[in-house]
C-alpha cells in the first residue's frame, strides 16, 4: 500500500525494522539494493557495541548555535574550538538538518549505485583537471596516495585501491567559477535529493564557520565574505558488503588521508571510521557512530589558515573485523566538503599569529591550494606541496 511505502521511505535512519514492514514490502517499494541496505542497518545496529563515551572524539550538542543567546553561541563555539585544537574531529547532534532530507538523499543514492555499471561509467569525467567530479569505479581511488606511503606496511596505509565506488558533484552557483553539474538521468529523483542535501549541509557549514570565528576571537561573520561563492563538493562513497568478498591484500574501505578544505560534514553509514593524531606509526581510534549525528572534521586548508593551531587529522575507514562482515554489511556515506571561494586568499588568521608563533605559511589562493591537494591524491604532485612551510621553501629544513 502507499502507507507502507511511505513507512519504508522513512527507514533511512532507523535502527530496527518496524514489525509491520516485511522484506517483501521493502523490496517492492525501494528496490533490491536499498531494501537490503535498510534491512542490514537494523541487523548491524544490533551487532554494534554501545558508543565508547571515552572516545577521543567529543560529541557536541550545537543547538545553542541557532538561537539569539550570544552567550550560548559562545559557549558552544569554545567547546568546538577545543575539539579543533585537540584532534580536529567532533560529532554534532541537534544540528538542524531534517531527517527526511538525509533519508531521501541516502535512498536515492543507493538507487543510483544499484544502476548498471556501464550506465554509471558514462559519468566518469574525460578530464579531471576540467571536471573534478563525477563517478569513480570500485577501487578507482587511493586516497593515501596523497600522503607519505613509504612506511605504509607499518603505519596502516593501504597499498591497493580503496574498496568503494563514489559519485560527487560541485556547486550549482555559476559565480563559483566551476563547471556545470553533470548529474545522473536515473534515478530521476536523484538530482533534487542531492540539491536539497547540499543546501542543508552548506547551511550547517556556515553555522559552524560562525562558531569557528568566535572560537578564534574573530567577528562572528569573519568567514562570510570568503564563502559567498564557495566551491564546496558533495560526495557519496558506496562501500559494498564484504560478506563472501575476496579482499585484495592491503586494501581497505578508505585508505588513510586528510581532507582538503575548511570543514567536512559527514553522514556516516555505520562503524569503521578511525582517526589518528599521529601520522608516523599511527595509533587508530574509533569515531563514535551516532545514528542521527554528523561527524565534523577539519581539512588541511583550515590547518594552514590557523597556522597549525587547529588540527587536520589523519583518518580512514577499515574493513569489518573477522566475523563481522555480515553484521556491518554495506556502508554508504555522504560527505560535504566545504571549500572557500575559488579566488579567496588564505593568509594566516590574525589571531593565530604572535611574536612567539610567527606565520608558518605564505599566503595562497584557495583554488590553487585545492588543486595541489587534488593532484597529490592522483600521484601527480608532491604529497606535501600544499603544506610546505616558509622555512621549507627557503631550503632551511
Amino acid at each position: 500500500s502507499n502507507h507502507r511505502c511511505a513507512q519504508a521511505a522513512e527507514m533511512g535512519g532507523v535502527t530496527s525494522k518496524p514489525a509491520s514492514l516485511t522484506a517483501a514490502t521493502l523490496l517492492g517499494c525501494l528496490g533490491i539494493g536499498a531494501a537490503l541496505h535498510f534491512l542490514g542497518k537494523a541487523k548491524a545496529a544490533a551487532a554494534r557495541q554501545p558508543t565508547d563515551r571515552k572516545s577521543l572524539i567529543p560529541i557536541i550538542d550545537i543547538s545553542g548555535l541557532f538561537g539569539s543567546d550570544s552567550a550560548a553561541r559562545l559557549a558552544v563555539a569554545k567547546e568546538i574550538g577545543r575539539a579543533c585544537e585537540d584532534i580536529g574531529f567532533f560529532v554534532v547532534v541537534n544540528h538542524g538538518i531534517p531527517k527526511q532530507v538525509v533519508d531521501t538523499a541516502e535512498r536515492e543514492t543507493l538507487k543510483f549505485f544499484d544502476r548498471p555499471l556501464e550506465e554509471k561509467k558514462k559519468l566518469i569525467p574525460a578530464d579531471e583537471s576540467k571536471y573534478p567530479y563525477g563517478y569513480s569505479v570500485l577501487g578507482g581511488e587511493l586516497l593515501s596516495r596523497g600522503k607519505e606511503v613509504e612506511s605504509k606496511a607499518k603505519s596502516g596505509y593501504s597499498s591497493g585501491g580503496d574498496l568503494k565506488e563514489l559519485f560527487n558533484m560541485g556547486p550549482k552557483d555559476p559565480q563559483a567559477g566551476m563547471p556545470p553539474r553533470q548529474m545522473p538521468a536515473e534515478p530521476s529523483s536523484f538530482s533534487p535529493a542531492w540539491d536539497a542535501y547540499y543546501d542543508h549541509a552548506n547551511n550547517l557549514a556556515q553555522t559552524l564557520l560562525k562558531a569557528f570565528a568566535l572560537a578564534l576571537d574573530l567577528p562572528e561573520d569573519w568567514f562570510v565574505s570568503k564563502t559567498d561563492k564557495h566551491i564546496s563538493a558533495l560526495r557519496s562513497n558506496n562501500y559494498p558488503d564484504q560478506k563472501g568478498m575476496t579482499v585484495p591484500e592491503g586494501s581497505i574501505r578508505c585508505s588513510a588521508h586528510t581532507d582538503y578544505g575548511t570543514v567536512t560534514i559527514l553522514k556516516s553509514g555505520g562503524p569503521g571510521l578511525q582517526v589518528s593524531k599521529d601520522k608516523e606509526n599511527p595509533v587508530w581510534h574509533d569515531v563514535p557512530y551516532i545514528e542521527d549525528g554528523f561527524v565534523i572534521n577539519l581539512g588541511d586548508l583550515m590547518r594552514r589558515w590557523t597556522n597549525d593551531k587547529w588540527s587536520s587529522t589523519l583518518h580512514r575507514v577499515v574493513n569489518p573485523p573477522s566475523g563481522k562482515a555480515e553484521a556491518w554489511g554495506r556502508r554508504l556515506s555522504l560527505a560535504f566538503f566545504h571549500n572557500l571561494n575559488k579566488d579567496a586568499l588564505v593568509e594566516t588568521i590574525p589571531s593565530c599569529v604572535s611574536e612567539s608563533r610567527p606565520a608558518l605559511y605564505d599566503p595562497i589562493v584557495a583554488g590553487e591550494f585545492l588543486m595541489l591537494k587534488h593532484l597529490a591524491s592522483q600521484g601527480k604532485a608532491d604529497p606535501n606541496a600544499h603544506l610546505r612551510r616558509r622555512a621549507d621553501s627557503d631550503g632551511k629544513s
